[in-house]
């Protein structure tokens, strides 16, 4: 077990023992600080990181990919403190982490940037960075590990009645490509989707509504145009196209849906995986 795994089981409730799956948005513009802080996150798979340089393209990242924690460096074009009272204003309850390129960080500044609203401040200086993973876990994972197994306990069986939006679908389908891109590549991943899909939307025509391109990555044209949610039956085609696409990726690793099922998924990626009952 390495010192990242045992500081990470001692912020988690020890009967959640699935792996937690934390979608994190970073917020540099500067190459090589973001390179450091990506190669450093990359050690521990629970990460998934999308990177920012700006803050439009900020916003776009966690409204896409529903981030569950914003490590806030440089931006081109806004200085962390106006990042910050916006991000706040928008998203009440997402954790910012403040990263700064100081060896040594004094609690009078921590102080004074948490009453300004950041959950934390971590040292990226270069003689700190191999502390990384165990400060973003020690200062970051425990609130956002216990809200989520507070929200899997809450969780009901999924009924027939229940759908997912269009957005939340696209979302989830999106987050399903990049957790499976970390075991098989873009291009696999962007193939097994276009296999499956081909095989399948003659008899599901439904689907004709997804486009995926060489890389996995999956759009809706026409979403904007779809102001109900998913019809049952819609649903059901989305999760057989899920379920023949992991049919694939199955062909490479065995046990791959029960590798994707023993991680803490969100809740709508899982209920792609899952048929409705």
């Amino acid at each position: 077990m390495t010192n990242s795994d045992s500081v990470f089981e001692e912020l988690v409730d020890k009967q959640h023992s699935k792996k937690m799956l934390i979608h994190l948005a970073l917020a540099e513009s500067k190459p090589s600080v973001s390179q450091v802080i990506l190669q450093e996150i990359r050690k521990d798979n629970r990460w998934v990181p999308d990177l920012c340089s700006n803050y439009q393209q900020l916003v776009q990242t966690v409204t896409r990919q529903s981030s569950d924690l914003i490590l806030l460096g440089k931006l081109e074009d806004l200085n962390w403190l106006e990042v910050c009272r916006r991000c706040l204003k928008q998203w009440q309850n997402l954790p910012i982490i403040l990263m700064v390129e100081q060896m040594e960080v004094s609690d009078f500044f921590r102080e004074w940037a948490i009453e300004r609203g950041v959950h934390d401040v971590v040292s990226i200086h270069p003689q700190n960075v191999h502390l990384f993973q165990k400060s973003l876990m020690r200062n970051a994972l425990k609130s956002i590990a216990q809200s989520a197994n507070r929200s899997l306990r809450s969780i009901p069986a999924i009924q027939k009645d229940e759908t997912l939006t269009w957005e939340a679908t696209l979302v989830a389908l999106n987050r399903l490509t990049k957790y499976s891109s970390s075991y098989l590549g873009p291009l696999a991943i962007g193939n097994y989707w276009k296999l499956s899909h081909a095989s399948l939307v003659t008899l599901h025509p439904s689907l004709e509504y997804w486009k995926v391109d060489y890389q996995g990555q999956i759009s809706c044209p026409f979403i904007s145009e779809q102001i109900a949610p998913l019809t049952p039956e819609q649903l059901q085609d989305v999760q057989t196209w899920v379920r023949a696409f992991l049919k694939e990726c199955e062909r490479v690793i065995i046990d791959f849906s029960q590798i994707l099922q023993s991680k803490a998924l969100s809740v709508d990626v899982a209920k792609l995986i899952s048929p409705i009952e």
